[in-house]
């Protein structure tokens, strides 16, 4: 028993810190690893070499850094767009498209947002979508619920495939990446079609599922997890985020044409234009260069790019791509002076969640290494074994919430289902699969990705608030996807 107090402590002073007392996560987050390289050093069982120790406290202090230079990335391309008026056009585009609040919310997050995922992985929709819907008038709770809800949904097939075959690569040979991928997109699938207006729920009551947009969050929803379904089971892992994100665009931007052209949006709920600014005259395609550049360019390096550049780090590839779509950007916009300007401030804006993100990386690494998440994991399993199918969902979001990626969690735990399958007879595939799927609803409340998402937006502070208003929405997921891993080990594809 006091060893798995002392296996659960790191997560349990974040917790209390963070969501029970309030405390900005830069605090916490420093306090947290401190506690746990004391633990790491002197308490036996999770005891390490002191050049271990160093080691991995000091590289998972680099991984926070890059991190926060990806963060940085983000606020210099907003602040470009912001103070060149580019964004001021966006937001004439999207008014043009619809003055729905709700339907804007779903597109930029939900569609958008997955595509970015698919493409990226690594927090990329937090970076992007996020400042981008503030920028819209969104205020800064909605975008982050969003941003991280959303990504509850994409992370398991994102990353143009590595979280599935990066996560499962010691395992491929014995079982079929594309078994995985097709058991993943099967339990997501009834994620996406209730994400939409789940979230809307959370963020502004159900008083804001009126029929049309109730209709219109379905329909989006169905699109998203139909087209994840048919590429998951028919081509492959690498590409089924990507398709369901441009899939479910265009199809919420056809249902928007052909059925809401003349639809009547409650006020509290409508986008109003800014009339005293009058109509942009910067030409469309200029202001919205940059997001086009970054559609074709995030997909390009990770896919074409020298292995060595994407070796360096999901956050450094990414971060260096955004600065370069950037500064191209720049130079489109005819703003290429400002530019050492916008740096500076972003820099400002990202400095305080630098210790927040590279004490909790750091700790994240010690827990791994020493052995604390699985005594946690394996504590878990061996108590409930007949629900294990529905228990790796949970094991799953347990290794992102403290790993910060669903790879990093399919890594670390794929040893232990292999070997509980093969004793408890479940089909192996299948529970890889629900261990993903909670992965990716682990990002929902990693601290890592709350702390990331809230420095985006300039809500630096509140990641106690934020974790609180994730936590419902999380814990219906858990529930849907719990039941489908039972339903799916038990009646429609169990061991053969």
């Amino acid at each position: 028993m006091l060893q798995l107090f002392m296996a659960i402590s790191p997560i349990l002073i974040v917790m209390i810190g963070i969501v029970g007392l309030k405390k900005p996560a830069t605090i916490v987050s420093a306090i947290a690893l401190i506690y746990t390289i004391f633990v790491t050093m002197f308490y036996g069982k999770f005891k390490l070499e002191n050049a271990v120790l160093f080691s991995e406290t000091t590289k998972g202090i680099i991984e926070g850094a890059k991190m926060v230079f990806m963060i940085w990335s983000a606020f210099l391309i907003l602040n470009m767009l912001i103070n060149t008026g580019a964004m001021d056009k966006i937001k004439e585009i999207i008014a043009n498209l619809t003055l729905d609040k709700r339907k804007q919310f779903i597109i930029i997050a939900f569609c958008f947002g997955g595509f970015l995922e698919g493409v990226a992985g690594a927090g990329t929709p937090a970076a992007i979508a996020a400042p981008f819907l503030v920028a819209l008038g969104i205020p800064p709770v909605f975008a982050i619920v969003g941003a991280l809800v959303f990504n509850g949904i994409a992370a398991s097939l994102g990353a143009a495939g590595l979280t599935t075959i990066g996560g499962f690569a010691a395992f491929l040979d014995v079982v079929d990446v594309m078994d995985i991928s097709k058991y993943t997109s099967f339990i997501h699938f009834f994620g996406a079609l209730i994400a939409p207006n789940l979230v809307l729920v959370i963020l502004w009551g159900k008083k804001a599922l009126d029929k049309g947009i109730v209709k219109f969050a379905l329909a989006t929803g169905f699109a998203y997890g139909f087209f994840m379904v048919l590429v998951a089971t028919f081509v492959g892992a690498e590409f089924p985020t990507i398709c369901a994100g441009l899939g479910s665009l265009i199809v919420a931007i056809t249902y928007i044409k052909l059925f809401c052209k003349n639809e009547s949006i409650p006020e509290e709920y409508q986008y109003v234009i800014d009339e005293s600014k009058g109509k942009s005259t910067m030409p469309a395609w200029k202001a919205l260069s940059a997001y086009a550049i970054l559609l074709v360019a995030l997909p390009a390096v990770r896919f074409f790019a020298p292995l060595w550049f994407i070796k360096l780090g999901f956050a450094v590839w990414i971060g260096i791509t955004i600065t370069c779509v950037c500064l191209v950007s720049s130079i489109i916009l005819r703003d290429v002076t400002s530019m050492p300007g916008y740096m500076k401030t972003s820099f400002c804006s990202v400095f305080g969640a630098l210790i927040a993100m590279a004490s909790l990386v750091a700790l994240s690494n010690l827990m791994k290494t020493s052995g604390m998440l699985s005594v946690i994991a394996t504590v878990i399993a061996n108590l409930l074994g007949p629900v294990y199918p529905a228990i790796a969902v949970i094991i799953g979001s347990l290794g992102s919430f403290v790993a910060g990626t669903t790879t990093g969690s399919n890594i670390l735990f794929a040893p232990m289902h292999y070997e509980a399958c093969t004793i408890l007879g479940f089909n192996i595939p299948l529970v890889f699969a629900a261990q993903s799927a909670g992965g990716a609803l682990g990002n929902m409340i990693c601290t890592n990705n709350v702390v990331a998402v809230c420095a985006t937006v300039g809500f630096k502070g509140e990641e106690g608030t934020i974790m609180r208003k994730v936590f419902k929405p999380i814990c219906i997921l858990w529930l849907l996807y719990c039941l489908l891993a039972l339903l799916y080990a038990y009646v429609l594809f169990p061991a053969a």
